[in-house]
């Protein structure tokens, strides 16, 4: 519409705005302009931990044994659960603390024509169609059709993702179909303003606006359990289904059987459930998640959700967002083209560190250009440092420009510059002239410095800076038109630089006395160009077999330009615009979604559909951004990865790994880190689920043969969650396996445990428990005596199996040293001797044990061990 039409849609006057009545009435109407945002509630968080099948089997099986006076066990079992449940709460309370990020989006306070009297109200009080007035620094409280303008340049990065300042209009109609990138008439909520002013008529508020509707989009996106989760609820329905079939089979045979009565054979069923129930494994992967997390923040990886660090390992797609994670979201000069002379600019960003290179055999030294730089861009512009980061203060093209002055001539050199450069008076920068210029006195003479668009500067040029002033003619002009029409295809904004001397100057001459015969100087690209360290980090990501996607709101040209900086290959086969794609249906973009490298333009849905089409491929997709317009795909997305410096409060929200250096290299460690934890969570589970075998053998064997239990339910509790605990732990911190980045990301996709596992286990458990049975049968002389000597044998053969899981297939002379596995081991034996030589053992129904039962248990320990290394040796896998 235009400015009169929407002034007309919502009946308000510009030059009065509403009445104090009417904003009273339509708050009213459409609610505060916030984000409604549903919280989860504290208990919800508790109540879930306990929601896995296995745990609701031991739930159950605690009841129960209260209910049949065996109040010892049954505390044991309560005690595990709550101790895993608290764990996984601690974790997920303090993630959703982070829920209430969307609010942060709001702005305190806004400024708005009411009652005909410009005034400023709380942000939360706007309504559709109020007058607001924003100027350079505001944040943009709501969405707004702008009425006037008057250089207004906005930064929608937030938003959009594109890196550049957008330049609005008030005067512009588009299309009802115009991407939101491209409403050159509309203000954002979200948005900074970085120059000019301007007036608007809000439109909408709170969950109405774009940020909102994204808000909303987040809030319907199901977050998929991660592979470790899935694989652990699968296998413990299975195994939850097989051993309640086991135990109601022992339960019914004893009571045919006529061995044990209804109460003694219940707990038997009860004491094999315990022992076949992995009820440690939850809380050790916990712990090795929680383990690695603590190790990837220490590379600046904070874990939002555990699951999140294993998931990494498997993920083949990574689709990142250009500007603030290939790039650094600072634009940056790195190219100066003058005439005969081709010079490019080290460095990245804001940071005033690199050099500026320029061609051999080219003529010397231009600390001119640079000095006149510095002069003119620091009238308007300031850079910063705050802490480590360096911070522009006004247009990101000036910065751009400063920072190079800075680069060439230091700090003291920037500082002289301005000293000697007085400023006179100064010519603002619109939108008809596309230039700003600056007057300068220097002794008796004047200095004129105009920048802007390279190819109106040159309009108004007579000369041209060699390597001295020559007449600029037709020929030199169109060399120096094509220089930058070269850069302008190469994605690169294009920034003039010109000058003149006059020998007398007067503040009252119009801006078209000064912008006539200037020398036309250079022209600087400028870009927002890769992090330095991406280059390499790609590469490593490509030999461990993972595609980097990249997707931006930039043009398709800047997109192309970055791509091509990286390594990334991009054509017009591998490159896809948004108005493309959404000509696609679901079924053409599926055909070409493999090809795709670069996507351009695109919108929030469209980053959304882009992870929800590589999906559906089979991938595993790591989405990485820092905007709001992020924050569907990151919630979408196998792993989610935000930002943690430059990006949005709502993307952190929405992600399950957060980077605190913003550096792309960081997520290539993680991701290392990932698979190292991947590796070494194999062997904790292959230790425990043999032990479990082993515990499950010794009940079922005894029965199967007529016997009294072996085990009493606290033996078994004891085993599983306290005295493997530590050998578990210590066995997921094993070194990293050599070449680990080398490996395709299929290795790291499931397989925790396979049916060739299982059978493993089960051969490995039918040698714990055949060990076990005989220590028991060994030991007729009393039944306390025979079931520690069985408690004490299947401990102690545990720990050969522990020195047996530190690799699946390699012999244990070919692995690096754990430093960690004997502590624990003998941490875990001193526990268990606890349990017999202590007033303890009256808890857990043992008594002191012969020294030949010790050595017994050791060799059956050392022969566990031996014939799992011979296994190896010959090369037999699992």
């Amino acid at each position: 519409m235009k400015p009169e039409e929407a002034l007309a849609v919502f009946n308000v006057n510009p030059d009065e705005g509403l009445s104090s009545e009417e904003a009273t009435r339509r708050l009213s109407q459409y609610g505060p302009n916030e984000i409604m945002v549903k919280k989860k509630h504290p208990v919800f968080l508790l109540l879930r931990q306990f929601s896995n099948f296995l745990i609701i089997i031991l739930l159950v099986a605690t009841v129960i044994s209260a209910a049949l006076g065996e109040i010892v066990d049954a505390a044991a079992i309560i005690t595990i659960v709550i101790i895993m449940g608290v764990m996984g709460f601690i974790q997920e309370y303090k993630a959703e603390k982070a829920i209430e990020a969307l609010k942060s989006m709001a702005v305190p306070y806004c400024t708005v024509l009411r009652n005909g009297v410009v005034t400023e109200i709380p942000a939360s009080q706007l309504v559709p169609g109020d007058i607001l007035i924003v100027k350079e620094g505001d944040k943009v409280p709501a969405d707004a059709r702008i009425i006037e303008s008057e250089d207004l340049l906005v930064d929608e990065s937030p938003l959009t993702g594109e890196s550049t300042p957008v330049e609005k209009d008030s005067d512009t109609v588009l299309p009802p179909e115009t991407p939101v990138s491209d409403r050159r008439n509309m203000v954002f909520r979200g948005t900074y303003v970085v120059g000019g002013k301007g007036k608007a008529v809000v439109v909408s508020t709170g969950s109405s606006t774009e940020i909102g509707r994204i808000a909303k989009a987040i809030a319907e996106a199901k977050e998929e359990k991660t592979l470790l989760e899935q694989e652990l609820d699968s296998f413990g329905k299975k195994i939850g289904l097989i051993i309640l079939g086991i135990a109601a089979i022992v339960f019914i045979t004893s009571l045919i059987e006529g061995y044990l009565g209804v109460i003694d054979a219940f707990m038997v069923s009860v004491a094999l459930a315990v022992a076949a129930i992995p009820e440690g494994l939850p809380a050790i992967a916990t712990a090795l998640l929680a383990i690695g997390a603590y190790r990837m923040a220490k590379k600046k990886a904070l874990v939002r959700r555990l699951g999140a660090v294993e998931t990494l390992g498997a993920v083949d797609v990574i689709c990142s967002d250009k500007t603030g994670t290939i790039t650094k979201g600072e634009m940056t000069v790195k190219i100066v083209k003058m005439l005969g002379k081709h010079c490019k600019v080290e460095g990245a960003g804001y940071e005033p560190s690199g050099k500026v290179l320029c061609n051999p055999g080219e003529p010397g030294e231009d600390s001119f250009l640079y000095e006149i730089i510095a002069a003119h861009t620091s009238v308007d512009v300031a850079l910063t440092r705050e802490g480590s980061s360096w911070r522009v203060k006004g247009s990101p093209t000036e910065g751009a420009a400063l920072v190079l002055a800075y680069k060439a001539l230091g700090e003291e050199g920037v500082r002289k510059a301005v000293e000697k450069y007085l400023l006179v008076k100064t010519y603002p920068f619109d939108r008809f002239r596309k230039r700003k210029t600056t007057v300068h006195q220097v002794g008796g003479k004047y200095l004129v410095v105009s920048t802007g668009a390279p190819e109106l500067l040159l309009d108004i040029s007579t000369k041209v800076q060699g390597s001295s002033e020559e007449e600029l003619t037709r020929e030199v002009k169109e060399a120096l038109s094509a220089e930058i029409e070269k850069l302008a295809s190469q994605g690169y904004r294009t920034f003039g630089v010109a000058y003149k001397w006059m020998d007398v100057f007067s503040e009252d001459y119009d801006v078209s006395q000064v912008e006539t015969g200037l020398v036309f100087y250079a022209v600087l690209g400028i870009i927002d160009p890769p992090r330095e360290e991406v280059v390499e980090a790609l590469k490593t990501a490509s030999r461990a077999g993972i595609k980097t996607i990249m997707v931006t709101g930039d043009h398709k040209l800047t997109a192309i330009a970055v791509a091509r900086m990286i390594g990334l290959e991009a054509s017009e086969e591998t490159v896809l615009e948004g108005r493309e794609l959404d000509k696609m249906s679901d079924e053409d973009l599926a055909r070409v979604v493999d090809k795709i490298n670069v996507y351009a333009r695109v919108t929030p849905e469209h980053k959304a559909r882009i992870v929800k089409a590589l999906k559906a491929k089979g991938y595993k997709v790591a989405m990485t951004g820092d905007g709001v317009n992020d924050a569907p795909a990151l919630k979408l997305a196998d792993v989610g990865i935000a930002m943690g410096v430059r990006g949005t409060d709502v993307a952190k929200e929405a992600s399950q790994l957060i980077l605190l250096d913003d550096n792309y290299s960081t997520i290539v460690e993680a991701v290392k880190e990932g698979r190292i934890i991947f590796d070494n969570l194999k062997k904790p589970i292959n230790y425990l689920l043999t032990a479990n075998m082993g515990e499950v053998g010794t009940v079922f064997g005894a029965e199967l043969l007529y016997l009294p239990p072996p085990l009493r339910p606290i033996h078994l509790l004891w085993v599983n969650v306290v005295t493997d605990a530590l050998p578990a732990v210590a066995l997921g911190l094993e070194p990293a396996e050599p070449g680990i980045m080398e490996k395709p990301p299929t290795e790291y996709r499931g397989g925790l445990i396979t049916r060739r596992k299982i059978l493993y286990y089960v051969v490995f458990g039918a040698l714990i428990s055949g060990f076990t049975i005989l220590a028991f049968t060994m030991n007729s002389q009393s039944l306390l005596m025979a079931q520690t000597a069985a408690f004490t044998t299947i401990v102690l053969s545990e720990f050969g199996r522990a020195l047996a899981s530190r690799s699946e297939n390699k012999p244990l002379w070919r692995i690096r040293f754990n430093k960690w596995l004997i502590p624990a081991l003998a941490a875990s034996l001193a526990l268990h001797v606890v349990t017999i030589y202590t007033p303890l053992n009256q808890v857990f129904y043992t008594t002191p044990l012969p020294l030949s039962m010790w050595i017994y248990g050791l060799v059956a320990s050392f022969l566990l061990w031996l014939i799992d290394e011979v296994r190896k040796a010959i090369g037999v896998k699992i």
